[in-house]
């Protein structure tokens, strides 16, 4: 029973030379193998620290669309349309072309006009330039009659009294009299 033993031993035996041939191939097999495996591994790991890093990324996006929404939101509460700040500008320029141009009447007018209390000073002037021309008469007039009263004057007939002067009938010159040139 040995040697039948032995012999399937044998039967299924292979010779050395094929074994350490065969375990020299399986060895570069599981040599290969395990090199594939490491490379494997840093790929995996490579990709666990990329998808890390894109769920990262992906929260940052997040966050950033949130503040990017945020500040969109500020920005419209602090800020108005370029079409409506234009609008703004011309309707600024066309009021202030309106008030150069009512500035501009009102320089006129005030250079066609005096203060109010230079009109009435002159109104006061001219009243009693008024009433000092109602008791007045024009110079050639009175000429005239002061000439007229010396010439009825020397035409009158003298009176004469015993112990008094000649006294005219009338007064040749008036007491006052204002004279104003024509």
């Amino acid at each position: 029973m040995t040697a039948r033993s032995l012999q399937a031993q044998l039967d299924q035996s292979i010779p050395k030379k094929t074994h350490e041939e065969v375990v020299a191939r399986m060895q570069g097999t599981i040599d290969g193998m395990a090199a594939e495996l490491r490379r494997t591994k840093s790929q995996l790991e490579e990709t666990q620290t990329i998808g890390q890093g894109l769920a990262l990324l992906s929260k940052q996006v997040a966050s950033s669309g949130d503040t990017i929404k945020e500040a969109t939101v500020k920005l419209s509460e602090v800020t108005v349309p370029n079409q409506v700040f234009q609008q703004a500008m011309a309707k600024i320029s066309e009021l202030e072309q309106v008030v150069s141009r009512k500035d501009q009447e009102i320089r006129a007018i005030n250079e066609q006009t005096v203060p109010k209390e230079h009109y009435i000073r002159a109104e006061s002037r001219i009243s009693e330039l008024e009433s000092i021309l109602s008791n007045s008469m024009p110079k050639t007039e009175f000429e005239d009659l002061s000439q007229q009263i010396n010439s009825l004057t020397k035409a009158a007939p003298v009176i004469q009294t015993p112990g008094t002067e000649e006294l005219p009938l009338h007064n040749p010159v008036p007491q006052t009299v204002q004279i104003t040139a024509n």
